[in-house]
């Protein structure tokens, strides 16, 4: 896996350099008799439609270009800038707000947006969340062109989608971001173990997963839906070689994300709910209530990482399975980390678990990730 797009650096192996594919879905159809539905009007009606869309989205993208910040030891010496990492990002609001991965800009001392105008203006981090992987920085400028977002609950597989971006750096100077398509693939990727090395502070859940070519520096761009809408932030690909292979993966646009965007552009810390308690998706084997109902799957709780915490309190233990959270169904691990982290911090939440077979209730009163965690590094 690749942390698409920043370029590698110290030793941090950065695994997100996000997707791939997608340019020749109708090459063979040349040297062949087109069936009726797909006559030559047709497909130039489409190829009008891809036109259209890349000429209305375009000047909502940006290209991010960072620097480091280096005084040589001679005395006197000026402040010299080091190009330290680059990716993309889109339009937030007209005032200057500006989406992009905080993996993008981390580390950096001096980050530069390049419009689509080609107009350069350095940033000020607005804030940043590294659970989400979300930052929002601004720049000085007005009348942006802001994106319109869609509705993630729309979405389905082998719809067209469209990523836009800064790849290798190619819009570095004159901010003409690139545009690829391709289907989405998949929904619900969960990639956290696969992208990251600490599931503590980062979270890659949920995932929507694109054919559309996606390359080392498109971190950070927006994923469209074919009526230019956005439905997710580019943010990883899956790769052998370092490059587009096909499997790209994408933050998805839903209530959380618009949340937690909205959080940032008010400069507000994000504050996720926590139980303390590690998961895993449940054995079959496990629970013949599980298997037989084929309705909850449920989360078996690994261990409980903070004997203080909410679930220890609540008297959960390991081994247990949740398989019911706030009324809700808990469909694997991945679906119960989402909705804890999503339950407003202080919040009294109905927990039905099974505990050698047997069926039980108990109340958790959902405590506060970040809080929690510094508190247990000190311990």
């Amino acid at each position: 896996m690749k942390c698409m797009g920043v370029e590698a650096r110290g030793t941090r192996r950065w695994i997100m350099t996000i997707a791939l594919w997608g340019t020749v879905a109708f090459a063979g159809l040349a040297h062949a008799e087109l069936p009726p539905r797909l006559k030559l009007a047709d497909l130039k009606a489409l190829e009008q439609a891809f036109v259209d869309l890349a000429e209305e989205v375009r000047p909502s993208v940006v290209a991010i270009r960072t620097y480091s910040v280096r005084n040589p030891k001679s005395a006197g010496a000026q402040y010299v800038m080091r190009p330290f990492s680059q990716g993309s990002g889109f339009v937030l609001d007209a005032r200057g707000f500006i989406a992009t991965n905080r993996h993008v800009i981390a580390g950096s001392d001096v980050v530069t947006v390049i419009l689509n105008n080609g107009m350069k203006h350095e940033a000020e981090v607005v804030q940043v969340d590294a659970r989400s992987d979300l930052a929002v920085i601004k720049i000085e400028a007005h009348d942006l062109q802001p994106v319109e977002f869609g509705d993630l609950s729309k979405v389905k597989i082998n719809q067209w989608t469209f990523a836009s971006g800064n790849p290798f750096g190619l819009a570095n100077e004159d901010g003409r971001t690139s545009l690829t398509y391709g289907v989405i693939s998949a929904l619900g990727r969960h990639m956290t173990q696969r992208l990251v090395g600490n599931s503590e502070v980062e979270y890659y859940g949920n995932m929507i997963e694109t054919s559309a070519t996606i390359n080392p520096g498109n971190s950070g761009g927006p994923l469209f839906n074919i009526n230019g809408e956005v439905i997710g932030i580019v943010a990883a690909i899956e790769t052998s070689s370092g490059v587009s292979e096909g499997h790209g993966f994408a933050i998805p646009i839903d209530s959380n994300s618009r949340r937690i965007l909205g959080m940032l552009m008010a400069g507000e810390e994000v504050r996720y709910g926590f139980l303390g308690v590690l998961v895993r998706d449940v054995e079959q084997p496990t629970s013949t209530l599980v298997v037989d109902s084929r309705v909850y799957r449920g989360a078996q709780l690994q261990g409980i990482s903070s004997p203080e915490g909410p679930a220890a309190r609540a008297g959960l233990k390991e081994k247990d399975i949740v398989i019911e959270y706030d009324g809700m169904p808990v469909e694997n691990s991945d679906h119960f980390v989402r909705v804890v982290g999503f339950t407003p911090v202080g919040s009294e939440v109905p927990v039905t678990y099974l505990r050698a077979g047997v069926q039980r209730k108990t109340t958790v009163v959902v405590g506060d990730r970040n809080s929690l965690l510094s508190r247990s590094d000190r311990n």
